[in-house]
């Protein structure tokens, strides 16, 4: 695996991005940085936020690398999305044969462009009246999503990188991301 490479708005998948790198010993480069930094065809892990069930920057990663695995960056602490609903039918794997994991990110509406900033204004609203509705009898994950959804907030962890770390350091990797009518609409 040549690097990490990333796309993140809000912080969140930079810091697990970064972290990854600490623990590997392979490098971490923005998605617009890599393309100075690495050739063509290059193998690599890619991570991305989740927006409204696609992975951000993926399409375009997909075009430029040979992507061996991938972490999908979220709010919900199980997972979410198109490409990681498929990976759960197929075992953690894409249809190609990549890894992929999901992990917790955060919630940073100041951070986020004015679309993006109104989407999620409508999804904090339906998910923090549903949650609000069940009262006692909401779950503590779902408490805990209602008050990221109100207060924002980080829920970056680094022990959640220790399966990733393990499946790099198992390696070689062999499966690649394919395009899918799914990803990055």
């Amino acid at each position: 695996m040549k690097a990490i490479v990333y796309t993140s708005q809000t912080g969140f998948t930079r810091q697990y991005a970064q972290l990854l790198s600490e623990k590997t010993g392979v490098p971490a480069y923005e998605l617009k940085e890599a393309a100075g930094k690495l050739p063509r065809d290059s193998e690599v892990f890619y991570m991305g936020w989740l927006l409204a069930g696609s992975v951000k920057g993926l399409e375009r990663a997909m075009d430029r690398y040979t992507i061996r695995g991938a972490a999908i960056v979220g709010m919900s602490p199980s997972g979410n999305g198109d490409l990681w609903t498929e990976a759960k039918i197929n075992g953690g794997t894409s249809d190609g044969g990549a890894r992929i994991f999901y992990l917790q990110g955060g919630y940073a509406p100041e951070k986020l462009g004015f679309f993006s900033r109104l989407l999620m204004k409508k999804m904090a609203s339906s998910v923090t009246g549903k949650i609000a509705q069940k009262g006692d009898s909401a779950t503590a994950q779902e408490r805990d999503m209602a008050e990221l959804f109100s207060k924002g907030g980080s829920r970056v962890d680094p022990q959640a990188l220790e399966e990733i770390a393990a499946w790099f350091a198992a390696g070689p990797h062999t499966g690649v991301l394919k395009a899918s009518p799914k990803v990055d609409i």
